[in-house]
């Protein structure tokens, strides 16, 4: 939810955790804090908003001498965005930065009376209770105790003063030593030092890292040795290479990512091995959050579609429902987690209930070093590279294109299509970067300043577009804050027509031939109350231009990835409406890159 960093090293420890926590800016965050060493002595700086704001205030004190320090990105949980709540807290000798929720906290605050707090946060109740079991030199022991009390999750990076070493320690939330030529990072992604080195160790629960002049990792109080690691993202990728914003930026890198993925999946002209066999199952369980959701409501499509019968079916669930209600498991059940970070609080959780059923699992993620992605018994990379946007993009258009290709491969080995028929299909996976560009060199500002004063715009579709409609809407509330709703096109006359009024922006997606004329009906009972109506269409539906005031035509392509296509159009469009509506695209209120808590 929020971003953690920590450092020991030869540098200027203010600079590096400035350096490091603006590479977390993704993350999303209301407020910023860093906490140094300095003649012996922690001096805690925070500010409210922006980094920016932070710097200014960083730079009031001379901290020329401070090698070791930690710092944080708040996103609000507990208490609200005051200078009080934000990080690092001080207590007694212990100074930390939290991420994660602390579900017990009000239970510690009762035992932890002889404490005054500052502030509304279970992250300083955390910090008082560590403080509790220092004796000023038993740092591991204390750490130990304190967390076996918390329950919820936690990553801590945690000082002590008259110690001039960092630690660190998690549960269920992602933290990650970053290991340099005499300096060392502790952070809540490889992304935040890869400026500094790209060598790392992944903690696992309740280690506990000990770090000086160099590092110790303890498990259950023994030394252990973990392999240092080394990652190929490149900083480059992470940055905007000229672009006005992230997202347009990534937007564009759906090109290539689609001949990645094709390289990747397909190989001379068959499925790679690396794709999961579905046809080895009775029963799929597609779960995820938000956009990674939408896109397992595609493979869900194709199969109800294509791959219904008595033997076979798929579900697709939200997994903040998914650990709440009851199923059935046994060895013909898979389930598929789906989740850009791999790290998904609630995606997570489900993925670990699966595990202790001896359920299959797969997991469709962007960062290989997630969790779950060590800890699903299958992996299929996203090959998105750093997505920076807190509003993802090329991260669902990587779900969406590998849901489509595990469908494929279902039909393919059940016999439901032939060889002919997929490699006419597979001619067209390998067209698409050259439809995605047709794509994005549209003009979408004519159709954006025609809307984008509109405080209630409305998404519909039939079929597959109803899938679609929820991802368009989702980005341009994201984004824009404008209120947008996605309705089954058929269900506007059954109450929510009751909302058009004149210049209700309608925007419809039309790319399901089969039901395209009755959209098109519904296209007109929204016209007659007076809509403005957007269409999104593939060329080979055609609207009557009295029925559209906008249109937006994307290229006809095989129905497996029509939907990426029309989905990037919605991209477009809502980057366009935010652009006018001076939004912060990159970093959008109230919302976090990696939600880390439930």
């Amino acid at each position: 939810m929020c971003g953690i960093v920590g450092y020991t090293g030869k540098r200027n420890a203010k600079d590096v955790l400035i350096t490091c926590l603006r590479m977390l800016e993704y993350r999303g965050y209301d407020s910023a804090g860093i906490a140094v060493v300095e003649n012996n002595k922690v001096r805690v700086i925070k500010s409210v908003g922006k980094i920016d704001n932070l710097e200014q205030s960083v730079s009031r004190y001379d901290l020329s001498t401070s090698t070791i320090g930690i710092g944080h990105t708040r996103w609000a949980t507990h208490g609200k965005v005051t200078l009080e709540n934000a990080h690092p807290h001080k207590v007694g000798k212990v100074t930390l930065v939290h991420n994660g929720v602390i579900e017990n906290y009000k239970e510690i605050d009762e035992k932890l009376n002889k404490y005054e707090f500052k502030s509304e946060t279970d992250s300083e109740r955390v910090c008082a209770l560590i403080d509790s079991f220092y004796n000023g030199h038993n740092e591991i022991e204390a750490i130990k105790k304190a967390t076996s009390l918390l329950k919820g999750s936690y990553a801590l990076g945690i000082i002590f003063e008259g110690n001039n070493k960092l630690y660190g320690i998690k549960k269920d939330t992602p933290l990650v030593l970053g290991i340099g030529t005499n300096e060392y990072f502790l952070a809540s992604d490889i992304s935040a030092f890869l400026k500094y080195t790209k060598e790392y160790i992944v903690l696992d629960d309740n280690e506990i890292v000990e770090i000086g002049n160099s590092f110790n990792i303890y498990y259950e109080d023994k030394q252990i040795y973990k392999k240092i690691e080394y990652t190929d993202y490149d900083l480059e990728e992470a940055m905007k290479n000229g672009y006005e914003h992230y997202m347009l930026k990534e937007i564009n890198e759906q090109i290539d990512i689609s001949r990645k993925l094709y390289s990747k999946y397909i190989n001379d002209d068959n499925f790679s091995d690396k794709l999961i066999d579905f046809s080895k199952y009775k029963r799929i369980d597609f779960i995820g959050c938000g956009s990674a959701y939408n896109a397992s409501l595609i493979a869900k499509y194709f199969i109800d579609k294509y791959c219904t019968n008595a033997n076979f079916y798929c579900n697709s669930y939200m997994a903040s429902e998914y650990r709440y209600t009851n199923h059935y498991f046994d060895k013909d059940v898979l389930t598929v987690f789906v989740s850009q970070s791999g790290e998904t609080a609630d995606t997570l959780a489900s993925l670990r209930m699966c595990n202790s059923e001896g359920v299959d699992t797969v997991a469709i993620v962007n960062v290989l070093t997630s969790t779950m992605a060590r800890e699903a018994k299958y992996v299929l990379p996203m090959l998105a590279g750093p997505e920076i946007c807190v509003a993802t993009t090329k991260g669902y258009f990587s779900q969406s294109y590998i849901c489509s290709l595990l469908v494929l491969n279902l039909m393919y080995k059940t016999g439901l299509i032939d060889k002919d028929k997929l490699l006419s299909i597979f001619d067209e996976f390998k067209k698409l970067p050259e439809n995605i560009e047709k794509v994005i060199n549209q003009d979408y500002k004519k159709v954006a300043k025609s809307i984008y004063k509109s405080e209630d715009i409305y998404y519909i579709g039939r079929g597959i577009d109803i899938y679609s409609s929820f991802e368009g809407s989702l980005k341009l509330k994201e984004i824009s804050y404008i209120h947008s709703e996605c309705i089954g096109a058929g269900e506007l006359k059954h109450g929510p027509i009751a909302l058009i009024s004149k210049d209700t922006p309608v925007i419809a997606l039309l790319s399901e031939f089969s039901v395209a004329e009755k959209t098109i009906n519904n296209i007109n009972e929204a016209k007659s109350r007076g809509a403005y109506v957007v269409t999104i269409r593939k060329e080979s539906i055609n609207v009557d231009k009295k029925l559209s005031d906008c249109d937006i035509v994307v290229p006809l392509t095989n129905e497996f990835i029509q939907n990426l296509l029309i989905i990037i159009a919605c991209q477009l469009l809502s980057y366009e409406v935010a652009k006018l509506r001076k939004c912060d695209i990159d970093k959008p209120r109230n919302l976090s890159k990696s939600v880390t808590v439930e």
